[in-house]
């Protein structure tokens, strides 16, 4: 079988594209919004938790000496400062983490209605482990 016959077999499924799809535009709107976020912040329309002039002593430390410069709470508790220019941009990164759990509901959905009910189940465990891992719950030590 030459490499031509090989590739006009493989066909993608309808699920297939759509995960792929999704990844695709929401990996593009992610990168806008980090571009946007960055922007307000390096400009100073959004005035920064930490000055910029204070970051170069910070760079040689640690996370946690960061977050305790900035008065940063652990986990999720940067939305609360989502306000600030330093901290909007997780905005975006928040968004891109989130992008695996939308295609795998959507992947779910998928499976379900062709009536794949263990992989669709395997889908549905997949994101609960995902946004249980997101919730901050299992959190132990940390570095």
């Amino acid at each position: 079988m030459n490499e031509r016959n090989l590739t006009q077999e493989i066909k993608a499924s309808p699920a297939q594209i759509r995960y792929a799809n999704t990844l695709f535009y929401g990996a593009l709107i992610g990168f806008v919004i980090m571009l946007v976020t960055y922007s307000l912040y390096v400009f100073g329309i959004l005035t920064p938790l930490i000055p910029l002039e204070e970051l170069p002593k910070l760079w040689g430390q640690s996370a946690q000496a960061y977050r305790e410069a900035g008065g940063i709470p652990q986990g999720w508790g940067w939305l609360a400062l989502v306000s600030r220019g330093d901290m909007s941009n997780f905005i975006g990164i928040a968004f891109l983490a989130s992008l695996t759990i939308v295609c795998f509901l959507q992947l779910a959905v998928n499976l379900a209605k062709t009536k794949q009910w263990i992989m669709m189940v395997i889908a549905l465990l997949e994101v609960l482990v995902l946004c249980l891992a997101a919730s901050g719950i299992l959190v132990s030590g940390g570095h």
